[in-house]
């Protein structure tokens, strides 16, 4: 009978435990804006290399076209990436480092040739990027605050630090992930109050030690033009070939 009541006991008190509401445990965001600042710095640092593939939409006011891709990268200086179509088939090959600019054509046996600034990366990629804010973005680096901008708010919202800055050409608004350290929104404004720049990311993994969201999307309102890049696969800091030799028989256009 003493066992029988000391089994129901101890049954009694594993169940009231483990019916017991789970607390859960939330960081605290207690930083200050230097010390997010400088986690922000050390996790886009750590990135030396990228190699990765997914899905890559571009969005114009023209046209908006779709595919699979494949990226290697080294920062801060080069990138080679392979397009691809339906089915897989070739389609393009994108070679950036700071001195030359490579678009080959696998379909038309055509390969544009010219340095990598704004101008000519809109006319190809349709997209007003630079060449740093390119390489950037396919590490999930989208803050782009310069030293000519001031703060204007500091804050914690929703559990995210959030920065609101003021620049000479409008102002600017970040959100910050306090578990990974990645920037997740970041809006810019020109003087006119008029949205000029949107950007987001989101579902990050943790690769190599380090953060890395797996979905970003770029996009510029008024010239109606947008990136999304889907990762399904990263890996970093590995080895890797930015090189790229188009054939010698393709028919070369300067830009």
């Amino acid at each position: 009978m003493r066992i029988c009541i000391g089994v129901v006991a101890l049954f009694l008190v594993v169940n009231m435990f483990s019916c017991a509401p789970t607390r859960k445990i939330t960081t605290e965001r207690s930083l200050s804006l230097d010390d997010v600042l400088g986690r922000v710095k050390e996790r886009n640092e750590k990135i030396k290399t990228l190699s990765g593939e997914g899905t890559i939409t571009v969005e114009s006011s023209e046209s908006s076209t779709s595919g699979s891709f494949t990226v290697d990268m080294k920062k801060p200086d080069s990138l080679r990436m392979e397009f691809r179509g339906p089915f897989g088939i070739r389609a393009a090959t994108l070679m950036l480092s700071r001195e030359k600019f490579f678009f080959y054509n696998w379909m038309e046996n055509t390969t544009i040739v010219g340095t990598p600034d704004g101008k000519t990366l809109n006319s190809i990629l349709r997209l007003k990027m630079q060449f740093d804010q390119i390489i950037n973005t396919f590490t999930g680096e989208i803050r782009s605050v310069g030293d000519r901008d001031s703060l204007l708010q500091y804050s914690v919202e929703n559990n995210y630090y959030v920065m609101r800055y003021q620049s000479p050409e409008g102002k600017k608004e970040c959100w910050i992930d306090g578990d990974s350290f990645i920037v997740t929104d970041y809006r810019a404004t020109n003087d006119q109050g008029e949205t000029v720049l949107i950007a987001n990311t989101s579902d990050p993994e943790e690769i190599g030690e380090v953060q890395l969201p797996t979905f970003i999307r770029v996009v510029f309102p008024k010239e109606s033009q947008g990136v999304t890049i889907a990762y399904d696969e990263i890996k970093i800091n590995e080895p890797v070939s930015c090189r790229f030799v188009f054939p010698k028989q393709a028919e070369i256009i300067y830009r």
